[in-house]
């Protein structure tokens, strides 16, 4: 193919690229759609194959034109990129200046953003705390204690509330004497002085829920006024004075399991003994400390990924993901206003960003995942899972892909975590698990 073309560099990461196809290479390309138009086309009075060429051009000579041209943009594109040694980050915005003909060049121009140069960190200048956790007797019975708080069995109570009862209530909120759909709640669980963890209008709200209803009982109504910390989300109704009417519906009272026979087999530890449970949870909190470890890790790694690369990023990945994080936070039933885009941008820009770090962390290193690698990874699962995830894949070719990212992207974990400097801390069981 004859062309030209011409690269010029824009604003950021936008590039431009000025094509010219020369005539004679539209004529052969010309030449070739033509001859399979006459071949397979059926025209009243010929028969097939043997329609002149004036007649074939009468009847699809748009049609044959349109194809030329989308070939000769397609394959010269392809071209000047592979040529150029250009990498597209968003699809091309595609300006013809002549469609070329017979007797004319084909003109046209494409502009794009690129995948940015990215200078790659040296792995050794991460700092990793690799945690060192002996557990401890008092460990394993803190576990314990909240296994058997996790398997209360609640019974209904007659009486005044008190700490630990299990109360389910319904109440409306009001703002401004109006009632406030999106804050009041049905059917509402809470445990009494069950320690909450969340945001501070969360936190505050349960404390005030369980100072009103405590020593009140089943059927009894409460009204509360409770403002809203200036922290909360919704600017609307942040700061300001909240009145609350509950209704106690029930009341329950909870009997924590004793250590025996009968709760083991309730585990699915049949015929265990106190020191095969204890073990058991010793184990399973051993699994637990070396994936938080690797998470925590992981995340270690990812902040200093982010802070110490800096680099372009292309303003359509940056939109898409945006766009993502808005849609599913407003699925969530949640306002979008300037605070929270703000917050909401940055997110995206983090994502967008440590995406890019890592794509070129697996192509400096040839990390890629085959089908292969996929089949090997679902090997590994247990007979459910296994018959699972082969059933999920028959049904969507998207699966395959998503094992494979997930190969790959522990490929780059498993890489970084190999070259980094790792230095060995102790921690008790708690500083990692919670």
């Amino acid at each position: 193919m004859k062309k030209i073309v011409k690269v010029t560099n824009q604003e950021g990461l936008m590039v431009s690229l000025e094509i010219k196809v020369d005539k004679e290479t539209y004529r052969l390309t010309h030449r070739t759609y033509l001859n399979n138009y006459i071949q397979n086309s059926n025209i009243s009075g010929f028969r097939k194959g043997k329609a002149p060429e004036n007649v074939i051009l009468a009847k699809y000579g748009k049609n044959i034109h349109s194809d030329v041209l989308g070939k000769l943009i397609n394959s010269s594109l392809s071209e000047a990129l592979l040529e150029n040694n250009l990498s597209p980050a968003s699809p091309h915005k595609l300006d013809i200046q002549n469609e070329g003909s017979l007797d004319t060049d084909l003109h046209f121009n494409v502009n794009f953003e690129v995948y940015p140069e990215i200078k790659m960190m040296e792995m050794s200048k991460l700092l990793i705390e690799d945690p060192e956790v002996d557990i401890t007797d008092t460990d394993i019975n803190d576990v314990i204690s909240n296994i058997r708080k996790q398997n209360t069995k609640w019974e209904e109570k007659k009486g005044k509330i008190s700490s630990k009862d299990k109360v389910i209530i319904d109440y409306l909120a009001f703002v401004d004497n109006e009632e406030n759909k999106d804050l009041s709640r049905n059917n509402f669980t809470l445990v009494i002085d069950d320690l909450i963890q969340g945001d501070e209008a969360t936190v505050k709200l349960f404390n005030e829920f369980y100072k009103t209803t405590k020593g009140r009982e089943m059927g009894d109504s409460i009204s509360f006024t409770y403002k809203m910390p200036k922290t909360f989300p919704n600017k609307g109704v942040a700061d300001k004075d909240i009145r609350y009417e509950v209704k106690i519906k029930n009341v329950f009272t909870g009997i924590i399991p004793d250590l025996n026979a009968e709760f083991y087999k309730t585990l699915g530890l049949e015929n265990s003994t106190d020191e095969q449970f204890k073990q058991s949870v010793s184990n399973q909190m051993k699994i637990e400390i070396e994936r938080r470890s690797k998470s925590n890790m992981v995340a270690s790694i990812n902040e200093q990924l982010l802070k110490n690369m800096n680099f372009d990023i292309p303003q359509h990945m940056l939109d898409l993901e945006n766009a993502g994080i808005e849609k599913q936070y407003k699925g969530m039933m949640k306002n979008v206003d300037d605070k929270t885009k703000v917050e909401l941008e940055s997110i995206a820009l983090k994502r967008v960003k440590l995406n890019l770090i890592y794509r070129k962390i697996a192509e400096s290193n040839n990390i890629s995942a085959s089908d292969d690698d996929v089949l090997q990874y679902i090997s590994k699962s247990d007979e459910p899972n296994k018959k699972d995830i082969l059933s999920r894949i028959n049904e969507d070719n998207k699966m395959a892909d998503q094992i494979k990212h997930k190969i790959i992207e522990d490929g780059i974990i498993e890489h970084v975590l190999t070259n980094c400097k790792r230095t060995k801390v102790k921690k008790n069981f708690n500083e990692i698990v919670n």
